[in-house]
C-alpha cells in the first residue's frame, strides 16, 4: 500500500493520565463503569460487556476515560505482558480506568483510527518495544509514564489508509472469532457427552458401575520421572516432556520443545499406554496419554507415570476420567499442602475410578465405546484447532506486512 508514514515519540502526539483506586461494587446505579485490568488483555479494544462499578469521589471525575483513548498496563508477572495495549473504540459514556492502569489522549484524535490503533500496539515490532521498558525481577512494571511518552511509533498519515489496514484486519479476526466460537462448541458438546457417558447411575445394557481404587487397576507401582536438566532442543537426543510441555487438555505441546542428555533416559522412555500426572504446582493433576505420534519423550521428574492392566481399566478410557469434574475436584481436595499443592504416587493409588462392570467383571467393551465417542470429539477439535492455528499465522503475517512501512 502506497502511503506516507509518519514517525514520532507517544509524548508528541497526546499526554498520559493515570487510573483511579477504587473498590468495584454490585450495585450499578450506585457506582459508574470501571475498565479492569484485565478487558485491557483482550483482543486489544475494551470490551464494554466487561466492565465493572466503583464509586468515585467528587474530585477523580476529571480523570474520566474518551473515546479514543488508549490505554496501558503498568504491571504484570511477565515482562512480555507489561505495556499491554488496550483502545477505547466504542463510546461508553462516563467510565474510568483502573489505578493498575494508565490512558493515553490524544491531542488530535483525527489523527488516528481507533481501529487502527487497536493492531499497531498489539504489533510484534511495538509489542517488543514496550516490553524493554519492564523493570524488575519477579513482577515487571513499566517506568514513569514521561519515559513511556518517548517510545517512537511509526503510522500512515491518511486516516484512509489506516482504515484500510484496520478493515482487513479485522477480517481475519471475524474467521478467527468463528473459528474458536466452533472450538467451544465443541467442546461444550463433549462435556456433555461426558456427562452422559460416566453417569454412574446408568444401568442400561447390563453395565454397572463400581469404584475401584486405582492402584487395583495397575500392573505395577506409579514411578517418577527423571531428575535431569533440560538441554537445548536437539535431534539427536530424545525429546524432554515438562508439566509445562502438557496441555489443559491432556496433549503434548510442541511450542517450546526441549531434550534431555542422560545415561539413565531408557528407563524413562514413554511407551503406548503410559499415562503420567503432574504430582506438584498449580498443575497438580494435569494428565497426559502417551501418543507415539508425539515421538520419543522422556518424562521429567515433576511427573508420575502408571500403567493400567489393560484387563480391567484401558488407558484411554481412564484419560478421560482424568477430565471429569469427580477427579478435578478429588485432585483439589488432597493436593492441600502447607507450601505447593502435591499429590504423590501413592496417593494417586487411592483415587477411586469409577469403572464399568457386566456379569462381574470389568466391561471393557463399554470402556472402549466411551473412549472412541469422545475420541471422536476430541479429534474435531483437534482439526478446528489446526485451522486456527493456520488463521492466526495468516493474520500474523498481515499484521507483519500492514503495519510496517512499505
Amino acid at each position: 500500500m502506497k502511503t506516507d508514514w509518519v514517525h514520532k515519540k507517544l509524548g508528541e502526539l497526546g499526554y498520559s493520565y493515570s487510573g483511579l483506586s477504587g473498590k468495584t461494587i454490585d450495585d450499578f446505579g450506585e457506582g459508574k463503569p470501571f475498565i479492569p485490568y484485565m478487558n485491557i488483555f483482550s483482543n486489544g479494544e475494551i470490551d464494554p460487556d466487561k466492565l465493572e462499578y466503583v464509586r468515585i469521589a467528587d474530585n477523580e471525575h476529571q480523570n474520566k476515560v474518551e473515546q479514543g483513548d488508549w490505554f496501558f498496563t503498568t504491571s504484570s508477572e511477565t515482562p512480555e505482558e507489561v505495556g499491554m495495549t488496550s483502545v477505547l473504540v466504542d463510546n461508553i459514556g462516563e467510565a474510568y480506568l483502573n489505578s493498575f492502569c494508565f490512558g493515553f489522549r490524544l491531542y488530535n484524535k483525527q489523527e488516528f483510527d481507533p481501529k487502527f490503533a487497536s493492531y499497531l500496539f498489539r504489533s510484534e515490532e511495538l509489542r517488543k518495544k514496550i516490553s524493554l521498558f519492564a523493570q524488575g525481577s519477579t513482577r515487571y512494571n513499566l517506568p514513569k509514564q514521561q519515559m513511556f511518552e518517548k517510545l517512537f511509533i511509526s503510522y500512515p498519515a491518511s486516516l484512509s489508509a489506516q482504515r484500510h489496514i484496520a478493515a482487513i484486519l479485522a477480517s481475519a479476526d471475524k474467521v478467527i472469532a468463528a473459528t474458536q466460537k466452533t472450538i467451544a462448541k465443541y467442546k461444550q458438546i463433549k462435556q456433555g457427552m461426558m456427562e452422559e457417558l460416566f453417569n454412574e447411575q446408568c444401568t442400561m445394557n447390563n453395565v454397572q458401575w463400581r469404584k475401584v481404587k486405582l492402584g487395583e487397576c495397575l500392573k505395577q507401582k506409579p514411578d517418577y520421572g527423571i531428575n535431569a536438566p533440560a538441554v537445548p532442543y536437539d535431534n539427536n537426543l530424545p525429546t524432554y516432556l515438562r508439566i509445562t510441555d502438557i496441555t489443559e487438555d491432556g496433549y503434548y505441546s510442541k511450542k517450546d520443545i526441549v531434550s534431555v542428555s542422560s545415561l539413565d533416559v531408557l528407563k524413562y522412555v514413554m511407551e503406548e499406554g503410559d499415562l503420567v500426572f503432574a504430582r506438584t504446582g498449580a498443575s497438580t493433576g494435569k494428565t497426559y496419554l502417551y501418543n507415539p505420534q508425539d515421538g520419543m519423550l522422556v518424562f521429567a521428574g515433576f511427573l508420575i507415570r502408571v500403567r493400567t492392566d489393560e484387563n480391567k481399566l484401558l488407558p484411554e478410557f481412564f484419560k478421560y476420567q482424568t477430565q471429569t469434574p469427580q477427579y478435578k475436584n478429588w485432585i483439589a481436595a488432597n493436593s492441600m499442602r502447607t507450601g505447593q499443592p502435591g499429590i504423590n504416587g501413592n496417593e494417586y493409588e487411592e483415587f477411586s475410578v469409577p469403572i464399568p462392570f457386566k456379569n462381574d467383571k470389568p466391561d471393557l467393551a463399554e470402556q472402549r465405546r466411551i473412549a472412541t465417542i469422545l475420541s471422536g470429539i476430541d479429534a474435531k477439535i483437534a482439526a478446528e484447532e489446526k485451522v486456527l492455528e493456520k488463521y492466526e499465522k495468516v493474520k500474523k503475517g498481515l499484521m507483519e506486512r500492514l503495519l510496517n512501512e512499505q
